[in-house]
């Protein structure tokens, strides 16, 4: 009866996440479902529909940023952990700055916040997916 359970959660195992399959891959495939429902927002030409699909699609990017970053520093020695962290409170910073220059050009309009929030989103997942890839490669993935 152990083997057949075994083997069955084996199989169910492998099913779940097939062989090769990368967080970053799984990442991308999950929020790209996300995009796909904002577009139409995005591409709708009413600011204040861009501007929300934008910081909504942030705020999910935001979300999976802290979750692959927990799993890095749940693998990393503490010197490493140290420089990380030093390196994402820096990033933050950097990502403030440039989406702020960004607005810059639209100061007191709407495309401010619109520019604003669509670099803070470009920015934020280009930063996820290179946490991405960190992980994987701390697990042998890539």
């Amino acid at each position: 009866m152990k083997k057949i359970v075994f083997v069955m959660m084996l199989l169910f195992g492998m099913m779940g996440f097939p062989a090769g399959t990368t967080y970053e891959s799984t990442l991308i495939k999950k929020q790209a479902v996300l995009e796909a429902k904002m577009q139409p927002a995005l591409d709708s030409g009413v600011t204040s529909e861009m501007i929300n699909a934008s910081v909504k699609l942030s705020e999910a990017w935001d979300v999976e940023i802290n979750k692959v970053y927990k799993l890095i520093m749940e693998k990393l020695p503490e010197k490493e952990k140290t420089k990380l962290r030093n390196d994402q409170r820096n990033w933050v910073k950097e990502k403030e700055k440039k989406a702020k220059e960004a607005g810059k050009e639209f100061e007191g309009g709407t495309g401010e916040s619109l520019m604003y929030s669509q670099t803070e989103l470009t920015l934020t997942k280009k930063r996820t997916l290179e946490l991405a890839k960190h992980y994987d490669k701390l697990n042998g993935k890539k």
